[in-house]
């Protein structure tokens, strides 16, 4: 009598070599919302939990770059127009291969040649006279 209780499977089928779930690089998901399945774009079905992780770990690199993308734009807003131009100087300058030249003379010279610094407000007004006296014809 308890084997008339016994249901038997056979057609239930064991495979063995498919392959378990999507090894894609950049998995791309469509959801089905009939079968209730989430599938990749190579076709394999993928786990819900793994596609949310999947998207959650994405979209946190994504946050992270915007942060630090953010973050370097505030320090460029807070460094001078001039500091940039010092900055690429100093980079052309430290590889060893280029020397800055005199903007006069357009001869090169070393930085460590430089001998004094001038005030850039009486640099400015002597060079305002010296343009001011050109036009009248005073130089």
């Amino acid at each position: 009598m308890e084997s008339d209780k016994l249901i038997q499977l056979d057609f239930l089928r064991v495979e063995r070599n498919k392959p378990r779930k999507c090894v894609c690089e950049r998995p791309k998901y469509s959801v089905d919302t009939v079968n209730r399945e989430i599938t990749c774009e190579c076709g394999m079905v993928v786990d819900p939990f793994e596609a949310m992780l999947n998207l959650a770990s994405h979209y946190e690199h994504l946050n992270h770059q915007h942060r630090m993308l953010n973050e370097q734009r505030q320090q460029w807003i807070k460094e001078k127009p001039h500091s940039i131009i010092f900055k690429r100087l100093e980079r052309s300058y430290q590889k060893g291969t280029m020397l800055p030249c005199c903007p006069q003379c357009e001869r090169m010279f070393d930085f460590k040649d430089v001998t004094f610094f001038v005030n850039a407000e009486f640099y400015r007004k002597q060079a305002e006279k010296s343009k001011v006296g050109e036009r009248d014809g005073k130089l």
